[in-house]
């Protein structure tokens, strides 16, 4: 399973809770985490671990790296989204927003088909539309 960036991880899941309607879930087991003793910080991400392993997040975003061996996800800065092959492994940077999962999968897909390529990369708002490979 691939290191997930608690930086990436807990707006991720917050995100995708939101889209869901279930943003209330986050914060219930952020609390019950405070009263076993955690900090908030840390309250906060146990809770953003749980519910992304209990929910699948996590399964997904393996599973759109399936062709790749991804290393570690981070949150991304900027407008793009990519993800880097640096020797057998890779790392990716997605925007914590819902759909991770998805966009993910397409960086991997394209990477995947380029073998000689070390960056796939989708671009946001303006460049090139749809997923580019260098």
């Amino acid at each position: 399973m691939a290191r997930l960036d608690p930086a990436f991880l807990v707006p991720w899941i917050r995100a995708e809770l939101e889209a869901l309607g279930e943003s209330a879930a986050l914060d219930a087991q952020a609390a019950r985490a405070q009263d076993d003793g955690l900090d908030p910080d840390e309250a906060e991400l146990d809770a953003a671990e749980g519910l992304a392993a209990r929910r699948g997040f996590t399964a997904a975003l393996d599973g759109a790296a399936a062709p790749l061996w991804l290393a570690e996800v981070r949150e991304a800065r900027g407008l793009s989204e990519r993800i880097e092959r640096s020797g057998p492994s890779c790392v990716a940077w997605l925007r914590a927003t819902p759909g991770a999962a998805q966009r993910l999968s397409r960086l991997a897909a394209a990477l995947a088909a380029d073998p000689r390529s070390a960056v796939a990369e989708l671009v946001g708002l303006g460049g090139t539309p749809g997923c580019a490979t260098r």
